[in-house]
């Protein structure tokens, strides 16, 4: 009975010194298994909210260029009514004084059939008068010239009164016949005019119906941009939602690795292939939308793939993506210095791997939120950022 008593006692401090072990080895390594955990699955959490992040932001691109073309159509359609109603008033217009001429032209005509009228009934009336006179009185009138000068004078006066009342009656047809000619032209000519007035008010109705639902469209449009947007800003608040919980966990690795080792020798530069800087520690304009304007750290500009070196011996506590530092790494150098290194496009060491300096840990890049490819460096002291320029030249 008591051996087997000794054999549970000695398997419970067996279990109670390998679990003690474990947890000191993760503790030791920077990170317990739960905040590993923890942050795998808010990283994954945000590569998922980034790709409907990616997807929402096309759908939104999409609908915008969808909203230009309906509103440069519908500028087209504004400056074709309005092309249109100036036509259509002119052809209205045209109408009109059409109407007048063709008033006016009526007028002569009636005026021209009253004349013709009166010049029929004259001939009418001087053509009775030589058939109601006796004819022989009128031969005796014209025989009874005292000459033959005289005689030929009266029967030529005679003809003149007769050929000028033929003539003038032909004229008076010819003038009417024309006039009638005219106003019948007129009346084809308001016709056609009367025609095109409908056909363009057909085609006005046509247009102005047009942009009501190229308009209702517009506004749907934007109504869904509306939406989209505020669909974007969930995700963005869920990602930086996220992205607090991973600098949480970090802040807590940071604070548990200070003290646990000392800083031997200085630092050296980080991107041994280039030292332009681009961006200065502290006050800054912000670059682009998301990026800090106070500047915790310097950005050494350098071309994707350009190797990025420990800037002194330590162990690797985060190796990680984040939502605007991008690709990142922090080492514990000790003596409670950190160095980071932001938007690479490579990570070569994974969390616990113990460094050296001078050692390749990753490649610069344009991760997160960075104008270009760049290398952010940054180094923390005893809990705050310092400008990274006086440790290393």
């Amino acid at each position: 009975m008591k051996l087997k008593i000794k054999k549970i006692f000695s398997f419970l401090i067996i279990t109670f010194v390998l679990y003690y072990n474990t947890f000191n080895v993760y503790a030791e390594d920077g990170a317990t298994q739960d905040e590993l955990n923890r942050i795998s699955t808010s990283q994954d959490n945000i590569k998922k909210i980034q790709e409907s992040k990616k997807q929402m932001q096309n759908v939104i691109k999409k609908l915008n260029t969808l909203k230009n073309d309906m509103k440069q159509y519908i500028e087209a359609l504004d400056k074709e009514l309005e092309q249109l109603i100036d036509e259509l008033n002119n052809t209205i217009e045209n109408i009109d004084l059409k109407q007048i001429e063709i008033n006016m032209t009526n007028e002569n005509l009636e005026l021209a059939k009253k004349d013709e009228e009166k010049q029929y009934n004259d001939m009418k009336l001087r053509i009775k008068y030589f058939y109601e006179r006796d004819y022989k009185t009128i031969l005796e009138s014209i025989l009874s010239g005292k000459s033959l000068k005289d005689l030929l004078t009266k029967a030529e006066y005679v003809q003149n009164i007769t050929d000028y009342d033929r003539k003038k009656l032909d004229d008076l047809i010819m003038i009417k016949n024309l006039i009638a000619e005219y106003e019948e032209k007129l009346e084809i000519e308001k016709a056609e005019l009367v025609s095109l007035k409908e056909i363009e008010m057909a085609k006005k109705e046509e247009i102005t119906t047009l942009i009501d639902e190229k308009t209702k469209e517009l506004q749907d449009t934007q109504n869904k941009i509306n939406t989209s947007k505020s669909e974007l800003k969930k995700l963005e608040a869920e990602q930086k939602k996220q992205e607090a919980t991973i600098q949480a966990i970090e802040r807590a690795i940071a604070a548990r690795s200070n003290g646990k080792r000392i800083l031997k020798g200085g630092l050296i530069w980080p991107c041994p292939d280039s030292n332009r800087i681009t961006s200065q520690f502290g006050k800054r304009t912000s670059p682009t939308k998301g990026a800090s304007s106070n500047h915790q750290g310097i950005d050494i500009g350098a071309p994707t793939g350009t190797k990025v070196i420990a800037a002194a011996s330590g162990e690797v506590v985060i190796a990680q993506y984040s939502y605007s530092a991008g690709n990142y790494i922090m080492i514990d150098h000790g003596s409670s210095v950190f160095t980071i290194y932001m938007h690479l496009s490579k990570m070569s060491v994974p969390v616990g791997t113990e460094v050296v300096q001078g050692q390749k840990i990753g490649e610069v890049g344009q991760t997160g939120y960075a104008t270009g490819p760049h290398l952010h460096f940054g180094v923390r002291k005893n809990g705050s950022y310092v400008n990274p320029l006086t440790f290393v030249g």
